[in-house]
């Protein structure tokens, strides 16, 4: 689908989205969903400390590490990381993809690829929350449970249409798909209040935590006993945590 063809009613399933966020204004007030948007506000600032064009070339390992922490599927794999990648190595893969020449396909590409000893899904993770909450305004949110491409699961595909096609030859040629729908769901929330919880894009990234939480609950509800479900986190945490906002003070 060539989303320059198309109207935002061919991509986006707005009903779905609504009703999502019904289920979640149950689950969770208006304030606290508020308040993850102003959270992802404060995440940006700090990544933005740290990895912007002037400061970059200066990160500390303890920088890295304050970075690392706050991507909720590495949060605890910054040793991991360093020891198998070294410092300067990685320092200068960032650099590349945050400010490289190359398009963002092939940037992405190469950072996902050559980042050594975690699993492929948290590598695309690193990547576009490093792109996104540097850049917000530039780039958007892909992590696996936006979508999930090996088990076509997600919040993404909850909200579009079923014709949307978001899969590519490349990881960098998905991130830019995931990027044209994100980027109608975004035009769209904002118009229709239920990306409302935060500024730009960060109120999209409430939208699609929020939905995969509800959905997550439905599966649990199915699947599990009562018993198990009373040790889910409650909305307000679980989206927090996927955001990699919960307990953002603490560095």
């Amino acid at each position: 689908m060539l989303y320059d063809d198309v109207s935002v009613k061919d991509v986006v399933d707005s009903e779905s989205a609504l009703e999502f966020m019904k289920e979640a204004t149950k689950l969770a007030t208006s304030a606290e969903l508020e308040n993850i948007g102003q959270k992802l506000e404060d995440k940006s600032n700090l990544f933005n400390s740290i990895l912007n064009p002037e400061d970059i070339a200066t990160m500390s390992e303890d920088d890295f590490k304050k970075v690392v922490g706050k991507i909720f599927s590495i949060r605890r794999k910054s040793k991991r990381l360093l020891k198998a990648n070294g410092f300067e190595n990685l320092r200068n893969k960032m650099d590349v993809l945050l400010y490289g020449d190359d398009p963002i396909e092939n940037r992405f590409n190469q950072f996902v690829d050559s980042i050594e000893n975690i699993e492929e899904k948290m590598r695309i993770n690193f990547a576009s929350e490093l792109l996104h909450f540097t850049h917000p305004k530039k780039y958007w949110l892909w992590t696996n449970w936006i979508w999930d491409p090996d088990a076509n699961t997600g919040a993404l595909p909850l909200v579009v249409q079923e014709d949307v096609d978001l899969l590519s030859e490349t990881n960098g040629g998905i991130y830019r798909k995931v990027g044209e729908a994100i980027i109608f769901v975004n035009a769209v929330g904002h118009a229709k209040s239920f990306s409302s919880m935060g500024r730009g894009l960060f109120g999209t990234d409430v939208l699609l935590a929020c939905v995969y939480a509800v959905y997550m609950y439905t599966v649990f509800k199915v699947k599990l006993s009562q018993e198990f479900n009373r040790i889910l986190p409650e909305l307000p945490e679980l989206t927090q945590r996927v955001l990699g906002v919960h307990n953002l003070e603490k560095n």
